[in-house]
This record gives C-alpha cells, sequence and structure tokens, in this order.
C-alpha cells in the first residue's frame, strides 16, 4: 500500500481535522483526494501535458492583447503578436500530432472509433 503525500509541500504526515478534512504540516487544509499524491509518483508526471496547458494560457494570453492592439488600432502590435500568435498555435498542432496519448485518451477514442452508440444496453 503507498503512502498519501501532500500535492504541494511532499510531506507524508496530516492532522484529522473531520472526516473529510486534513491538514498538512505546511498549513494547507487538504479536502480533496486532488489534494494529495502517492508516494512514488512524480509531481511532473505528464510533462507534454503542462507543456500543452502552458502553449494553450499563452494563446489565450495572446488572443486577449491583440484585442487590445484592435480596440487602440496598433497595426504594429496586432502584427507582432498576430505572428507570435502563429506560431504558438503551429507548436501546439505538431505537439499534438507527436505527442503519445496517455492510456485514457486511446482508450476514448478507441471507444469512439468502434461505438456508435446502438450496442449501449442499460
Amino acid at each position: 500500500m503507498k503512502k498519501l503525500l501532500c500535492k504541494y509541500c511532499g510531506n507524508a504526515e496530516f492532522f484529522v481535522v473531520n472526516l473529510h478534512e486534513t491538514v498538512c504540516k505546511c498549513g494547507l487544509r487538504l479536502t480533496k483526494l486532488s489534494d494529495y499524491r502517492r508516494e512514488g509518483t512524480k509531481p511532473a508526471e505528464y510533462p507534454s501535458q503542462k507543456r500543452q496547458a502552458d502553449l494553450i494560457s499563452k494563446i489565450i494570453l495572446l488572443k486577449q492583447e491583440i484585442d487590445k492592439c484592435l480596440d487602440n488600432r496598433e497595426q504594429e502590435g496586432f502584427h507582432k503578436l498576430s505572428l507570435e500568435l502563429k506560431d504558438y498555435e503551429q507548436e501546439l498542432l505538431n505537439m499534438e500530432d507527436t505527442v503519445p496519448q496517455d492510456r485514457f485518451a486511446k482508450s476514448m477514442k478507441e471507444n469512439k472509433d468502434w461505438s456508435n452508440g446502438s450496442d449501449i444496453i442499460f
């Protein structure tokens, strides 16, 4: 059986406050199962997903900056940010093609391919 660790500090000792709440030694209140991690797992277990999330957040921020440039009618800033946005979007598309999918995504894709919904019996 593996120990549960604090997701944020890695500590394995907790104080129980009530049935659904514990407090880590770092002072953080842990209420959800996602606040913990199992012993032996690495914090960056899926670095490709982290990279994809970073790219998506950069793309969102760039789109907001492009909107500001359009509001202020700044052509130079618009063109510069648009080129940068295209680079990030292309990098994200390339990453999606080359990065192997995790087990859950593969199973979802396989299920989508073979099942049309008529085989499901309740």
